[in-house]
């Protein structure tokens, strides 16, 4: 079969669905634009030949971009086309999909409420964005989602066909972790409100701080706009005796740094906002209509991890993580924790069985009708 998989936005949540396409029976084309192709390559490597790329240029007009894009697309002829993530321009990539007679296209829904809640609205620039998201749902085949705890959710918007790719795949391969006297606990991502409340992170510090409990804590995440700066600000100026903070004050995180932090870390720390509003004011649940893309690196690096107690998991997950609903919990178990190292082994082991539930072979058996061989 040719595949098509189309992702300019995130190319870490299309490196799994290119892995789990490769396959013998499988031709693929990547199209994507160059300054994703580049971040492809710090994921690939060298495996960057396996795949034909097709980078989309960006014309003059919005028009004539989607036109060449469709021109692209069907040049290559693919028997499915995967669209990894649409963030904008929904009633351009509507056209294109309605031009694509005979193609089978799938869409990963990122924000479920976002697609599927959205209203007509004065404003003309929502309502060229409302419209464009009716003929999406119209004209797309079937629909994907990253965590199986959205399928539920998803099934109650539409009577078509829905996936559960996730986010990461495992590799098989687990770092247990640097060896020293206090527990190491990484925060991935971009610095944003909308995604993780920072107050937490304080309070955990302060916590740890009036209980003299030593701490290593890593922002590993960029960002260049005005909250993120303030956060790094309160990072720089905060009081830290027993504890240890490390911040990253860059756009983005080179990606073998990232990896290797993660890999260093004990603990994934998600101090998630669960409930929020990405699209516009449309609200949405992290964990129901959403998905963390933290929750990928804990698949991806096998690792316990710690979240509200308020977040739903995937069921494969639960046993490695810690849930709180108050940080003052966190800091109780992770003292438990230290004393007895042998129970943290114990957590360890039970990410890396839990993790292997998403490998590539896993993943395609639960999804048959996306990656049949034949």
């Amino acid at each position: 079969m040719k595949i098509g998989i189309f992702e300019t936005e995130h190319f870490e949540g299309a490196y799994p669905v290119i892995r789990l396409f490769d396959l013998p029976s499988n031709e693929l084309y990547i199209f994507t634009d160059t300054k994703t192709y580049k971040r492809f390559g710090d994921l690939f490597g060298t495996s960057m030949s396996r795949y034909q790329w097709r980078i989309l240029k960006r014309a003059r007009s919005r028009l004539l971009t989607f036109w060449r894009f469709y021109r692209a697309v069907k040049k290559v002829g693919p028997d499915l086309l995967y669209i990894n993530t649409i963030s904008s321009n929904h009633l351009l990539f509507a056209g294109v999909i309605r031009l694509l007679k005979g193609t089978r296209v799938v869409l990963t829904v990122h924000d479920i409420n976002c697609l599927f809640q959205s209203t007509p609205s004065r404003n003309l620039r929502e309502l060229v964005h409302h419209l464009g998201k009716r003929l999406l749902i119209r004209y797309v085949d079937e629909f994907n989602v990253v965590s199986e705890t959205m399928v539920p959710y998803l099934k109650q918007q539409t009577p078509k066909p829905i996936h559960n790719v996730p986010g990461a795949v495992f590799d098989n391969r687990q770092h247990p972790g640097i060896s020293a006297s206090c527990f190491h606990l990484v925060i991935p991502g971009t610095i944003d409100r909308k995604r993780r409340d920072y107050a937490q992170v304080w309070a955990l510090l302060q916590e740890a701080e009036t209980r003299q409990f030593p701490l290593y804590l890593t922002l590993l995440g960029g960002g260049n706009d005005e909250y993120a700066q303030h956060i790094l600000r309160e990072a720089r100026d905060f009081p830290t005796y027993y504890t240890h903070l490390r911040v990253y004050n860059t756009p983005i995180v080179d990606q073998a740094e990232f990896d290797q932090r993660l890999d260093e870390a004990h603990f994934i720390f998600i101090p998630s906002v669960v409930h929020t509003a990405i699209c516009y004011s449309i609200p949405e649940v992290y964990g129901i209509t959403k998905s963390s893309g933290n929750i990928f690196d804990v698949i991806k690096h096998a690792k316990p991890f710690i979240v509200p107690s308020t977040l739903q998991v995937p069921v494969q997950l639960a046993t490695s993580a810690i849930t709180y609903q108050h940080v003052s919990e966190i800091v109780s178990l992770l003292e438990k924790l230290q004393e007895e190292r042998v129970l943290y082994e114990a957590m360890l082991q039970q990410a890396l069985l839990n993790s292997r539930a998403y490998t590539p072979e896993q993943v395609r058996a639960r999804n048959p009708t996306l990656f049949a061989t034949s």
